[in-house]
């Protein structure tokens, strides 16, 4: 196009439309994986580098929830916030699975994330800005006590 349209060399327009650009997009990419790995959370857990990063969760559409994408690497959501609200990549994967284009996702049982956090995160608890879980979620002894029916 620019060879056709703005009268510009071929070989200008390879090395602005395609390397410029290919460069760019990879030092952002980096970017974003070096900060998912320094500056945030370990609620999931506290002894790996990856972190939990709300801001970068918004900022680069999903991949800011590196902690829980490292303990649970088969959850397609790549993070506890996949339901949609905030994590674009899980609503594109839904998207897809809705048009019949995606299948077998998998996602951590809400339990199971729970009593990762208990045993193995750093005391910020799950989810954006530590945000408990689902009240559904809660162990049987926390939940509320059953009435006897007389």
């Amino acid at each position: 196009i620019p060879v056709y349209f703005w009268e510009e060399s071929l070989w200008a327009s390879f090395w602005v439309n395609f390397n410029a650009r290919f460069s760019a997009t990879l030092n952002i990419a980096f970017l974003i994986n070096s900060l998912a790995h320094t500056h945030g959370y370990r609620p999931y857990d506290k002894d790996i580098s990856p972190v939990e990063s709300p801001i970068l969760g918004l900022l680069a559409i999903g991949e800011g929830w590196h902690n829980y994408h490292h303990v649970f690497p088969w959850d397609y959501r790549t993070g506890e916030l996949g339901n949609g609200r905030i994590n674009l990549s899980t609503q594109f994967i839904d998207a897809f699975a809705a048009l019949g284009w995606a299948w077998d996702r998998r996602s951590a049982d809400d339990r199971v994330v729970r009593r990762r956090v208990e045993r193995c995160g750093d005391g910020t608890g799950a989810g954006m800005f530590g945000a408990a879980l689902h009240p559904d979620t809660r162990p049987a002894e926390e939940a509320a006590p059953a009435t006897k029916a007389s």
